[in-house]
């Protein structure tokens, strides 16, 4: 037993780090296959901001361009008014027209003209006015100061029809751009206006651009001479929204949501944003700047859920998968190697302690037939050295062989594990315990005997027995036997103490010498179980004594592993 649980505590030991193999492969592969995902998902990203940059970039431009070709007309309406010394109503018209204005360029709510009358000039500009047959507009909001009223708006429909006569000076955000623009000598955008010309409930942002008229035709050299030759500002206004929705619509096939600002972004300055833009949140974003006409905006663009990230999205997802799977399939194959090399490790060792088993059980049987013989021998010599005649002789080596044999059964009815004290007595004694066996008394506790401890007993109670049976107390019709055995702890052992008392039976005398039972029982008994044996020839009947060690109980459980393995 000792030996099989060192075996198992040996195969553990070594069959540990050997089953952390598969554990081993798993998380190398988990974690090459999250490195891997990870360098891939890095680099994917990186693709993915760089389109998304271009499609920015791309939109971006489209809006500058698109201002910049207005500014382009603007340029051509001052061109007009340099060109002539007093351009009417029907050139304008006509101007207006043949850039096709909204048909080539949507977005543009029209181009305008703005004359400018110095302090004190409104009634010469009203004069102006129904010269060029509009004296139904009158100059608003009504002002002592300088006057930029607007004489000329194409297409002449009806909303640009009320934005006659209409001072734009008198506006702050107006007026700024319109003083940038004269001071220059370049276009000029304003910031967030509300546009006069907007007549709809819900009013759009909207933005003017000015491109400054001198007389004489030339942008004059300094400042203070352009302060001083300004005649007007060719204009055009413009609806954010409707502007930027025709500018930006591939924004909305390429899945970007957007929202301009006129400068730093916040609602105050919000010119127009897509429809879906305030409801996006996450995803990729990009800010833009752009500076047009002397003023910045500001556009941001958002991926929307419906942007196209591109295919190579999923081959990181892949990735992952193959990886998992691959780590899966290597680590479940290593798992099986190594429970294959533990069986085959096991088998091997298992074999050997069958070997060294069947060893042990050679050398026993070996030594249990070498005792047996030797016991023989003896049987033989002393009862061939005792008897009176062949026929005497015979009959105690037969008796002596039969208690021999009788002890011999019953182990090997148990497979050499050991036979209990009480039925070793039980059998060496029943034929001589009476009709109903009351002439012979057993009382103990159980007791398990190992194979070399019963065979030694088993001869001493058969010679207890046979001198019991011709001298002592079963020599008559009232003898009696009683065996009685306790147990008690010892220093490191069990002690067991049998006691043979004879009761009833003729009175006993010492005897004048030793017989071969005798030194059997005293003797030969005393040296196999290493204990103490006293035989006491008592007048009322003979006291035998037995006391030794009973096996420690690992001692005990290794015989009996063997003789099962056996």
């Amino acid at each position: 037993m000792a030996t099989s649980l060192s075996q198992t505590l040996i195969e553990r030991v070594r069959g540990w780090p050997v089953l952390t193999w598969p554990a081993i492969v798993a998380a190398v592969g988990l974690i090459a296959t999250l490195a891997g995902t990870y360098m891939m998902e890095q680099g994917r990203q990186a693709r993915e901001s760089l389109r998304f940059d271009a499609v920015v970039d791309q939109a971006n431009e489209a809006v500058a361009n698109r201002l910049d070709t207005y500014i382009a007309v603007l340029r051509a309406g001052a061109g007009l008014f340099a060109a002539s010394e007093d351009v009417s109503a029907p050139e304008f018209r006509a101007f207006a027209q043949r850039v096709e204005l909204t048909r080539r360029y949507p977005g543009i709510q029209g181009i305008g003209y703005t004359l400018r009358a110095p302090p004190g000039g409104a009634p010469a500009l009203a004069a102006r006015m129904r010269a060029e047959g509009i004296a139904d507009a009158e100059l608003r909001p009504p002002t002592d100061g300088e006057v930029h009223a607007i004489i000329y708006l194409e297409p002449l429909d009806f909303v640009n029809r009320r934005a006659l006569g209409f001072n734009m000076y008198a506006f702050p955000v107006r007026r700024e751009a319109m003083d940038r623009a004269r001071d220059t000598g370049l276009p000029a955008l304003s910031g967030k206006v509300e546009a006069i010309e907007e007549v709809d409930a819900k009013r759009q942002a909207g933005f003017l651009i000015y491109e400054p008229v001198y007389d004489g035709g030339d942008v004059p050299a300094t400042v203070a001479e352009r302060r001083e030759r300004l005649e007007g500002f060719v204009y055009a206004p413009f609806q954010a929204s409707d502007l930027l929705g025709s500018v930006l619509p591939a924004t909305k096939g390429a899945g970007l949501d957007y929202a301009v600002y006129d400068g730093k972004p916040s609602v105050g300055t919000l010119l127009s944003q897509s429809p879906d833009a305030a409801a996006q949140r996450g995803g990729l974003v990009a800010t833009r700047t752009l500076d047009i006409a002397g003023r910045n905006w500001t556009i941001i663009y958002r991926a929307r859920a419906d942007y196209d990230h591109g295919a190579d999205r999923w081959v990181t997802l892949a990735f992952i998968v193959g990886g998992l799977i691959a780590t899966t399939l290597v680590s479940l194959a290593t798992w099986r190697q190594v429970k294959a090399r533990l069986a085959a490790e096991r088998e091997i060792v298992a074999r050997i302690a069958a070997e060294a088993r069947q060893k042990l059980l050679l050398d026993e049987l070996n030594h249990r037939v070498k005792n047996t013989l030797a016991t023989v021998q003896s049987i033989a010599a002393q009862s061939l050295r005792h008897g009176t005649d062949v026929n005497s002789v015979r009959k105690s080596f037969e008796a002596r062989l039969i208690a021999l044999s009788q002890a011999h059964n019953l182990l090997t009815r148990d497979n050499w594990t050991g036979v209990s004290l009480a039925e070793l007595l039980d059998s060496e004694l029943s034929p001589y315990g009476g009709d109903h066996g009351e002439r012979v008394v057993l009382a103990g506790e159980p007791v398990w005997l190992a194979p070399n401890t019963a065979v030694a007993l088993g001869m001493a109670f058969h010679e207890l027995a046979t001198n019991a049976v011709k001298y002592g107390a079963l020599s008559n019709e009232d003898g009696r036997v009683h065996v009685t055995w306790t147990l008690a702890p010892g220093s490191g052992s069990r002690q067991l103490r049998i006691v043979w008392r004879e009761i009833g039976g003729p009175r006993v005398t010492q005897p004048d010498r030793r017989g071969f039972g005798t030194r059997v029982i005293v003797g030969g008994l005393a040296h196999q179980l290493d204990g103490v044996v006293d035989l006491d020839f008592a007048r009322d009947g003979v006291v035998c004594t037995i006391v030794f060690a009973l096996p420690a109980a690992g001692v005990e459980e290794e015989i009996l592993d063997l003789g099962s393995a056996a």
